[in-house]
């Protein structure tokens, strides 16, 4: 496809400029021949916003089946659950913050079918008597965490993953994101994984979760899977969640009785992965969390340059230096949301930084904006938001949300110059103000999406 866009309101290094652009092949290029034409008098244009790290499949779940995000209280729990007409209810988003505690268990052993309630997390769930008794697992206190849990969820399989995944690649393209680093295998197998990726109209760089070095060395389609689909990571844990109480951390939670967590992922292993996929010649993913996890992974990673890590909430002032060649994925709203959570979970004699991104900017570490979405909103104004409040500029956090994303994973993304893959977004008005949506969204020079 052939296009030039006419009288467009170009976003370059923080500012608009007014002048044409042309797309051809799925690039910009300095000027096709024979080309469609486009008037974009009036209208601005950015470049996609790029998301480091988020579950497309997640999202679309979050608003097919019960969102608990904004629920308040043990009573407008149980409306929601009466209301659902699923056989088998699934729901999350919850919070002690918002809830003042944990989903009554007591009051979900009144359905007599499974609940299923999942943290916003994604790392602990609460469970009634119905599901255990279907699943035939019983726990007394209905709480399952971590690989328990994901053993939970593989005893009620969800083939709704093609509808799921077309909702959140919506939800995302809405928002002006053309590219995510997805991270989607859980729950389902690859074949049928790699069936909803071959029709993505998003740009998506996946990291597989392979929880078995033999998976990881038995996989043989690393790759581009389609012009949009690459297949580049693997996903691992070292960790879990501080609000679930899972971070590794390197002292005892507060009132835990010695307690430090969930070690996810020993040292020996980590560099085994890292062998592996340097072999390979992928990128090896690891979600941290607690200041114990980060530095068993920056002890490795030190080792093994341009892999990523994922999170880094608590960090000890020495491992900073450590990950100079590591690519960090961050959440810069995750400092607000954890507000009640770090007053409470966090050890007060822990020597450690406490969501240092600002900090780590400064240093020059190569981090990158993130989502996590579903497990907060997947719209680069939320996150950004918050950036700003942590002191990075406007233009500071629209690198940090395309350019520094596509260096992540050496793909020519992230600005409307020649070169680059034509990936962007319209609006109506100045979208550094980070109020709109945008009206229309391209990959590959392609129109994906129209308000």
């Amino acid at each position: 496809m052939k296009m030039i866009f006419k009288n467009a309101l170009i976003y370059k290094e923080g500012q608009f400029e007014k002048s044409d652009f042309f797309v051809e092949n799925g690039m910009f290029v300095e000027r096709p021949s024979e080309s469609s034409k486009k008037n974009l008098q009036g209208f601005y244009v950015m470049p996609g916003y790029i998301d480091s790290h988020a579950h497309i499949i997640g999202v679309g779940k979050k608003y097919l089946q019960l969102n608990l995000e904004n629920v308040k209280s043990q009573e407008e729990m149980y409306e929601l659950i009466s209301k659902c007409n699923a056989s088998v209810v699934v729901g999350r988003g919850w919070s002690e913050e918002k809830l003042k505690g944990c989903p009554d268990k007591r009051m979900l052993d009144k359905f007599d079918k499974p609940v299923i309630l999942i943290r916003r997390c994604g790392h602990v769930a609460i469970v009634n008597k119905k599901a255990m008794e279907i699943a035939g697992i019983q726990k007394e206190d209905g709480i399952f965490k971590e690989e328990e849990l994901e053993i939970l969820k593989s005893k009620f399989p969800d083939e709704n993953y093609e509808q799921y995944f077309q909702v959140g690649q919506n939800a995302f393209l809405s928002k002006g994101v053309t590219f995510v680093h997805s991270d989607d295998l859980h729950g389902i197998s690859w074949e049928n994984l790699k069936k909803v990726l071959l029709g993505s109209k998003i740009r998506i760089f996946e990291k597989l979760y392979l929880p078995n070095v033999d998976q990881l060395e038995n996989f043989n389609e690393f790759g581009r899977l389609t012009e949009r689909v690459f297949v580049g990571g693997v996903k691992l844990f070292a960790d879990g969640s501080l609000g679930g109480k899972t971070a590794y951390l390197s002292k005892p939670y507060p009132n835990s009785h010695g307690y430090r967590g969930t070690k996810l992922i020993d040292e020996d292993k980590l560099r085994q992965y890292a062998e592996l996929c340097k072999e390979k010649r992928i990128q090896l993913c690891v979600h941290a969390i607690g200041d114990a996890a980060v530095s068993e992974v920056a002890n490795v990673f030190k080792d093994f340059p341009n892999n990523r890590i994922i999170h880094v909430q608590l960090i000890k002032k020495e491992d900073l230096e450590k990950l100079r060649e590591t690519y960090i994925s961050i959440q810069p709203h995750f400092a607000f949301e954890d507000d009640e959570i770090k007053k409470s979970h966090i050890p007060q004699d822990l020597d450690a930084l406490t969501y240092p991104f600002i900090e780590m900017f400064k240093m020059g570490l190569k981090i990158g904006f993130s989502s996590d979405a579903p497990v907060s909103p997947e719209d680069p104004k939320y996150v950004i938001e918050a950036a700003l409040k942590l002191g990075f500029s406007p233009k500071e956090c629209v690198d940090l949300y395309t350019t520094a994303n596509a260096q992540m994973v050496k793909i020519p993304l992230g600005k409307i110059e020649p070169g680059y893959m034509a990936d962007f977004a319209i609006y109506e008005r100045n979208p550094m103000k980070f109020e709109d949506d945008p009206v229309a969204v391209y990959v590959a020079g392609e129109l994906v999406w129209e308000k």
